[in-house]
């Protein structure tokens, strides 16, 4: 096990270990929110035909994050599918008598704009989802419609801005209520919230920053429920991954018992320096958090620290931006604890330029 974390590392100011100032990107949640509600209210969503028979979203990272989100947020609600595709082609699912949204915050993922090609060629009716770059470009010269994203950051900084409109182009569609309701609660939530886990509040009174020191210097499993959750879930270990540069893992109930729970029968290094966060939500069936409770027994007996957190108070929406709050913070702090500045992704910013030389042309 690594020594004990000097909590004092916490505490502001952070000065240049925190270049971007990640910290104020993730408080600002609430203002993104409200931001992405007037801009929805003031350029409503331009359909390019008729009712689709589903809507498919394709985007990477922290562009496609927010369809995740939205498919667990309304699965039993929707009548029609929503897809997310990571790929450089749609599925021949995706017909002329689907919509797709091309979503890019940069406007230049290379993934993104060989499925907006795709679609293209394939005639399926576009809109497109971005700050700018060749994407909007294209969807201009096309005279596709595009719904430009506001704010600066990366793009996982700027979840809510793709996200609200997002929902309200379901809304839009006509296949759920408006939840702008839903996310003026939301960011009532946040703000609330944020004074608890903000760098401002020490680490003796902050549960996030108190979790980032139970956390450190082990590997971290976050398991949920699958139908509202699980995107949190990879939500938590995305930012794990970019943030806190940490390696990481998610999975959720039931399916981790019909597998992977074997896993951790085998004594070893990696089970022993173990942890898990267990993500709880009010709607989880019984048996979802019957499953949840026994999972997290079984790895407390092969030696794991577990952690729980539940998205209490408020309807969907304010529930899981809460739970998004914590990760992102927690995220954060371990940053500030493993020495490694939240912002830069050195490790996607050289793959990117190795594929660039390397890579099929049509990737763009």
């Amino acid at each position: 096990m690594s020594p004990d974390p000097d909590p004092g590392l916490l505490e502001p100011p952070y000065g240049a270990r925190d270049s971007g100032a990640m910290a104020g990107l993730i408080g600002g949640g609430a203002r993104q929110i409200e931001a992405a509600l007037e801009r929805v209210a003031a350029e409503p969503w331009k359909l390019p035909g008729p009712e689709p028979d589903l809507l498919a979203v394709g985007g990477l990272g922290g562009s496609a994050i927010a369809a995740d989100l939205t498919a667990a947020l309304f699965a039993d609600r929707l009548e029609h599918p929503l897809l997310v595709v990571r790929e450089t082609r749609w599925p021949a699912c995706v017909t002329r008598r689907s919509l797709v949204l091309l979503s890019s915050c940069s406007g230049d993922t290379r993934e993104t704009l060989a499925l907006y090609r795709d679609a293209g060629e394939r005639g399926i009716p576009r809109l497109v989802l971005t700050r700018g770059g060749a994407l909007a470009a294209a969807a201009r010269r096309d005279g596709v419609h595009v719904h430009a994203l506001t704010g600066a950051g990366p793009p996982r900084a700027a979840l809510y801005s793709g996200w609200v409109p997002l929902t309200g182009l379901l809304h839009r569609l006509g296949w759920s209520d408006d939840p702008a309701p839903g996310w003026r609660e939301a960011a009532g939530l946040l703000r609330r919230e944020d004074g608890a886990l903000e760098p401002a509040a020490a680490a003796a009174g902050n549960p996030a920053k108190r979790l980032a020191l139970a956390l450190h210097g082990r590997l971290t499993f976050i398991y949920s429920g699958s139908e509202r959750l699980g995107p949190v879930g990879l939500r938590w270990r995305q930012q794990l991954h970019e943030n806190a540069k940490l390696l990481g893992h998610s999975a959720v109930v039931p399916e981790l018992n019909h597998n992977e729970i074997v896993g951790w029968e085998r004594p070893g290094a990696v089970r022993d320096r173990a942890a898990v966060v267990v993500l709880r939500d009010p709607e989880d069936t019984p048996e979802v958090a019957a499953r949840l409770s026994l999972t997290a027994e079984f790895a407390r007996r092969q030696g794991a620290t577990v952690h729980e957190i539940e998205g209490r108070d408020g309807g969907r929406i304010a529930r899981v931006a809460r739970l998004i709050l914590w990760g992102d913070y927690v995220s954060f702090y371990l940053a500030l604890l493993g020495g490694a500045d939240p912002t830069p992704i050195a490790s996607i910013d050289e793959f990117k330029r190795r594929l660039a030389t390397s890579g099929p042309a049509h990737a763009g």
